[in-house]
Formats: C-alpha cells, sequence, structure tokens
C-alpha cells in the first residue's frame, strides 16, 4: 500500500515484506500500517521484513505513534526485522518502537539493502 507517509510490499522473489518511510509516522499511519504487514505476511513461513528510513527525517515517530504500537504486542511476530538507512537518532525510535513490540531481538541494522538481504536469509527457516 501507498501513502504520504509510507509503502508496503512484499518481494516475492526475496520472500521479504519492505516497508519504506517517508515522513514522520502518527498513531493514524501505525493503526493502518500495523494490519497491512500482519495481512502481507499471513501464511508466511519466514516472517520477514526490510525496514528503509532512508527517506525518513530523524523524528521519525511521533509520541502518540510510540503509544499506538503498544496495541500491536500480542499481535505481531516477525522472525527478523532489518533496518537500514538510519542516523543515530532514528536507530534509538526505531530500538524504542521495536522494543515495544516485543521485537527488538529480532531486530539488526544495516547500511546496505544487500547487508540487510544477506542477514534475513541465514536466518529462514528450511
Amino acid at each position: 500500500m501507498n501513502t504520504d507517509a509510507y509503502k508496503t510490499w512484499f518481494d516475492e522473489e526475496q520472500g521479504v515484506l519492505y516497508v519504506k518511510t517517508f515522513k514522520t509516522i502518527d498513531a493514524e499511519d501505525i493503526h493502518r500500517l500495523m494490519p497491512e504487514v500482519e495481512k502481507a505476511l499471513e501464511g508466511k513461513t519466514n516472517r520477514l521484513i526490510i525496514g528503509d528510513l532512508s527517506q525518513n527525517p530523524s523524528d521519525l515517530l511521533t509520541k502518540e505513534a510510540r503509544q499506538a504500537f503498544k496495541r500491536y504486542t500480542d499481535k505481531v511476530n516477525f522472525d527478523r526485522i532489518a533496518v537500514i538507512g538510519v542516523n543515530p537518532i532514528t536507530r534509538m525510535i526505531v530500538k524504542i518502537a521495536v522494543t515495544i513490540i516485543g521485537q527488538s531481538k529480532k531486530t539488526q541494522f544495516f547500511k546496505t539493502e544487500t547487508q540487510a538481504l544477506a542477514w534475513l536469509k541465514e536466518g529462514e527457516k528450511k
């Protein structure tokens, strides 16, 4: 799905869901995005995500968006989340968000998409 805040698509060849953000994400965006992510990964053996934040401002999430993530704590379970294109401030915000939804141990940060894909693939279930 495409909005002014983000774009999502599933790459069938790679078996990875891409989430690319473009502006500060608010609570309304979270309530739209999280069900889309769940639907896109429904029935997938490997629930892999690349979050591309390279075009996002430093203030990735509003306070309300961070609070909105709490509603999805029991509803999400990803195998791995690779995040690319972050600066130190954005990295800290992402760490908070993935901690809120209980996915911090499954999340890594990378400089390139190639590195991110390699890490995602090494953890694939057979």
